[in-house]
């Protein structure tokens, strides 16, 4: 079975707005419009749907793209729809759910053994788009951003997950990741400990109201700068922040700029775990999902 007969197997919808064949695979991506009424297809978003079964497996994607015109094409940008309160969910397969098999040209659930038609199973893909299918998982997914943006912060830096994901594809290429503002250098608190901005600004935060509401229990002498203890401990806090400062600058560089050594061990740090958390969303799809 080729592309196109592949392709055939689909009945075009009244949704559909255009199918287009793969050249090199046996697939189709379909483009379709949102039901009436929603705001998806008030702001003129599409659902953009890709299917392939290809010699590793059988493959499947759902996301929301933008239209885009430029001079005489049309190209769909894709988005998340963060900014809808009624959520969808894009979605991409590991090619392991489902098989399909050429002479009853079925596509076949593994785990079940249930078959469904090419339209049946467009159709089960755009239902589980248009549920949010992720609601749990978008509030973890949430919590890991927020602690990037914050671990990010501390150290005088930017963290924005997709703008981050494509400087990381720049990198992995050999190319030098898209230029930003360079972070300036840090000036040493004291003329001693190199210290970012952020982390100093933090501590401070935390210890000026800390002393104004809690010196009262200090039990080490005479709560003032003449006391030898807490001018050391004072000392202690601002090195264990120098410690913590160059550590968390070195943690973001191996983790926005990985070794290109081949030879070289690969690490992944906590910081590429938690960003490769977000775009880990596998669920399993739901059959009796009806379209809105």
């Amino acid at each position: 079975m080729n592309a196109q007969e592949f392709t055939n197997l689909y009945t075009r919808q009244a949704s559909d707005e255009s199918i287009t064949t793969f050249q090199n695979e046996m697939g189709f991506s379909l483009v379709r419009f949102y039901p009436e009424g929603t705001p998806y297809h008030n702001d003129g978003r599409r659902i953009f749907i890709k299917i392939a079964a290809l010699d590793r497996g059988f493959f499947y994607g759902v996301d929301m793209t933008k239209p885009q015109k430029r001079e005489e094409t049309t190209d769909y940008v894709i988005t998340d729809g963060e900014e809808y309160k009624k959520k969808v969910t894009n979605f991409t397969s590991d090619g392991s759910e489902f098989t399909f098999d050429e002479n009853s040209k079925k596509i076949i659930h593994e785990p079940t053994g249930k078959k469904f038609s090419m339209n049946e199973f467009v159709d089960i893909l755009a239902a589980n788009h248009l549920s949010d299918r992720l609601f749990f998982k978008r509030i973890r997914n949430d919590v890991a951003n927020r602690i990037l943006k914050f671990l990010f912060w501390l150290s005088d830096a930017h963290y924005e997950r997709i703008q981050t994901a494509i400087d990381k594809y720049h990198y992995s290429k050999g190319e030098n990741p898209p230029p930003k503002d360079d972070k300036e250098n840090i000036e040493p608190f004291f003329k001693y400990f190199l210290i970012s901005k952020n982390i100093l600004f933090a501590v401070l935060l935390v210890t000026f109201p800390s002393a104004v509401f809690l010196g009262h229990l200090w039990k080490a002498g005479e709560f003032s700068l003449s006391n030898p203890s807490l001018v050391l401990l004072f000392f202690l806090v601002l090195f264990s922040c120098e410690k913590f400062s160059i550590w968390l600058d070195r943690k973001i560089k191996e983790f926005v700029m990985p070794s290109r050594d081949i030879f070289a061990e690969k690490k992944v740090n906590f910081m590429e775990r938690l960003h490769d958390y977000q775009y880990n969303n596998k669920f399993d799809l739901k059959f009796n999902m009806r379209r809105n």
